[in-house]
């Protein structure tokens, strides 16, 4: 029994020794501030530059896939790519008739006279 005894003795003298060399951090109106302040003074601006490309990177590849999804479904369902140069052809309608578009004539007008 003795021997427990002393561990314990040992372990209650070994915690009380951790808590004086760790003393509890006061929680007051400025402890998250101040946690937050430590932290972002440890970060490197590598880690920072790191952590940005990627999420530049994870952007770049969304960006991507939609666009791929985008195009897919743009180029299945286009009635461009699914019929030939001579049924696109045929299908537009160009009016026969060149009046019905009311040509202008480029020569100057009588009333006009001769202008310089």
């Amino acid at each position: 029994m003795s021997s427990s005894n002393d561990r314990e003795q040992r372990l209650d003298q070994l915690l009380t020794a951790y808590k004086a060399a760790c003393p509890d951090p006061e929680a007051g109106a400025n402890f998250m501030p101040m946690m937050w302040q430590r932290i972002e003074a440890r970060r490197s601006p590598v880690l920072q530059w790191v952590t940005m490309s990627r999420r530049a990177l994870a952007g770049a590849l969304a960006v991507c896939l939609v666009l791929g999804v985008v195009m897919a479904t743009a180029l299945t369902n286009s009635q461009f790519y699914q019929s030939t140069y001579i049924e696109v052809l045929d299908d537009d309608e160009v009016p026969e008739d060149l009046a019905a578009m009311h040509p202008v004539s480029m020569e100057s007008s009588e009333s006009g006279g001769d202008r310089r």
